[in-house]
Order: C-alpha cells, then structure tokens, then sequence
C-alpha cells in the first residue's frame, strides 16, 4: 500500500513539474492580410548609363487596409534590399498617403547597387518592401507589409577612358584620350597642345555618339547626349599647352595652365614649418601633395607653423643643399595669407633670398596654385 501512495505521490509531482516547464502563452498580435500588392514596373532590369535619367522601374501598390478607427490614418514607408544579405539595405523612403508609388532612375538604382558592392554586370535579386504604418491613438496595431522581386543588373559608371574630339576651322578631326588620374573617381585629365577649334567628349574613339556636349546652364557645364542633333560643342580659343579636365560627377569641364615644376613636386623648407632648415628631413618630411584629381593644379602641404619664422619653396631637392630653383616670396617677410603673390622660380642669386613669414602659430594648409600661380594659407579649423 505504502509503494502504491509512493507511486502515486511521484505521478503527481512529476505532473507539477511538467505543468511548470511548460511554455506561457503571450497574446500576439495579429499578422494583416497583405492588400497593398506591391507590383515592379519590371521584374528584370538592366540598368544602362546612356538612359541614367530616365526612369528604371515604377513601383505601385493598392492601399492598405483601414484599421484602428475612424481617426487612424496611415503612413507608407519604403526600403529596398538585397535578398541573399537583408544587411544591404536602403534608407527607409516615407511615401505620401495618396501617393502610394516611387520610382528609381537608372542612375539612382545604380549607385544602389554599387554601395552594396555589387560589380557591374553582376544579376542581383532584390527585394522590394513597402509597410503601411496605422496612426491610431485607440491601439497598436501590426504594420500591413507587401514584398515584391525583381533582378537588377548594373553598369561600370565611369568608363577606362573618354575622348574629346577636337574640330578645328578647317573641319579636320583630332581625337584624344583621356584618363582617370584616380582610378574610379569619374575625374578624366590629359595634357596637350591646344588651337582655336570646337571641341565635345565622347565615351568611344571610334564613334561621335553618345557623348557629353556643352549644357544650357553654364560656359564650362556639360550634357549628356545620346544621338546627332540634340548638343552643341564647346569652343576653344585657347593656344599652347593646357591640361584639360573633365568631371563626370559634376558634369563639367575645366582647362587650365600649369606651370611646369623641374622634378615634378614642391617642398617647403625653413624655421616657419617643422621641417626647420634641414635639407634631408625636407626631401623626407616636405613634400607637398597633388591628390585632387578636379584641380591638379593645385599642390598642398598641411602642417604646423609658427609665427615670425620663414619658408620659402624649394623645386629641385635631387641637387646640392640649398641650390636649384625656388618659389621665393615676392617681398621678404610677405604674409601668405593675406599676399597672394607668386612668382616663377628662380635661383637664389637671381633676385635675392626672399622668404615668407608666418603671422601666428597654428596649423595651417599651405596650397600653391600653378594655375593661377598664387599662394595661400589658411588655417585647417
């Protein structure tokens, strides 16, 4: 009998136990039936640069489903991302409540894809996501969400090179190519020797079309143009040496004269900077930087200098200790950065050992422009 009640008690606990592992039921919140029905304009798309400004794909959806009360209203939001790594995500687009539709250029869907990384001509699945957000002061109500797919293909947005197509009076064509000096920056430079001619930048040397022409907003802006007919070309009345540049972020083009530099580089030296009047450390620690490929004309250097000492610009550091061409200041003790003068370079013995003073300790950024051959100094903060 006693074995019988142990038996007993044992079921009994057991059951307790049971009873207390079980999981507790949470109230959940109903999931809503999907009655927008996001729909793609396309369900496969190849993006193209030629039509970068044209609309790539239109996405449309029904309105969602009116709960939470008379007062509710509702929010649309909208978000792409990558099917295989949801991580790869867009911003989250509010959409106007009557609206209940956007779209992406060629050129948006593009640089979408390539800050997800994706290379060009690579298919990517997409997925496409709109949530209709219920507005209710009664209750919380589960967003309604509608999810579509569609496969992307993307382009090389800057191309290995461009061309400028150079026409001169007579109607004799000369064609040149240009690079990118940074490699994916979109910046395309080349150096030549220019005569009075019409000139237009084409994507390929053997065909005028498509290209970039001159744009109705400004002397040096440009236009892309897909067809004969609908551009006009720049015009040049410029001779000489010029380096051309053209910016197809900015959709403009530049020509400037640089003045030659015998060993390709600026280095300061002198008690203004922390380089002092060592010969050795200027050659190691002086040089000036040339890395914006919009302006090469420009050289930089950044660092610390201290008030009422001098610098002056040394041009050949290959040679002997304090010899070759300078950039000297146009007066001894000019302030650069209020005497923007510069001179071409010469020797110390041909006009004096002119040198510039600093007005104040601080850092600055000191940029020589070949170009306008000036010289300025401007505090970094």
């Amino acid at each position: 009998m006693n074995k019988i009640m142990k038996l007993i008690c044992l079921l009994f606990l057991m059951s307790i136990a049971a009873s207390c592992n079980k999981d507790p039921e949470y109230y959940a919140l109903e999931t809503p039936v999907d009655q927008m029905l996001l729909k793609a304009s396309s369900s496969e798309i190849t993006l193209e640069k030629e039509k970068e400004n044209e609309v790539a794909v239109l996405f449309t959806w029904d309105a969602a489903a009116q709960r939470g009360g008379a007062d509710a209203t509702i929010t649309y939001f909208f978000r792409m991302y990558m099917a295989d790594l949801h991580s790869n995500v867009t911003d989250l687009y509010e959409i106007e409540s009557e609206e209940r539709s956007i779209s992406f250029t060629h050129k948006e869907l593009n640089d979408i894809l390539a800050s997800w990384s994706i290379l060009p001509g690579d298919k990517v699945t997409i997925e496409a996501e709109v949530i209709g957000q219920v507005n209710s002061s009664v209750e919380y109500l589960k967003p309604e969400l509608s999810k579509t797919q569609l496969d992307v293909i993307g382009y090389d947005k800057n191309a290995t090179a461009i061309y400028m197509v150079m026409v001169d009076d007579a109607g004799e064509k000369t064609v040149r190519r240009m690079t990118e000096k940074v490699v994916g920056s979109g910046v395309y430079q080349s150096t030549a020797e220019l005569k009075p001619c019409e000139y237009f930048f084409a994507l390929s040397p053997d065909s005028d079309y498509p290209c970039y022409m001159k744009a109705e907003n400004g002397d040096n802006s440009l236009q892309y143009v897909a067809e004969a007919g609908n551009g006009e070309m720049f015009e040049n009345t410029k001779s000489g040496t010029y380096t051309i540049v053209v910016d197809l972020n900015r959709l403009d083009v530049n020509i400037v004269s640089i003045y030659p530099l015998p060993q390709d580089g600026i280095w300061i030296v002198g008690d203004a900077s922390t380089i002092g009047w060592d010969w050795g450390k200027m050659k190691k620690e002086g040089a000036f930087v040339n890395n914006d490929p919009r302006h090469p004309e420009r050289w930089t250097y950044t660092g610390n200098f201290y008030g009422g000492k001098e610098f002056k610009l040394a041009l050949e550091p290959n040679g002997a200790d304090f010899t070759g061409k300078f950039f000297f200041a146009p007066s001894q003790g000019a302030n650069p950065a209020v005497e923007h003068e510069l001179g071409e370079a010469r020797d110390q013995n041909n006009g004096g050992d002119l040198k510039w003073i600093v007005a104040a300790d601080g850092k600055y950024i000191l940029t020589v422009d070949l170009n306008e051959m000036k010289i300025y100094l401007e505090p970094t903060e």
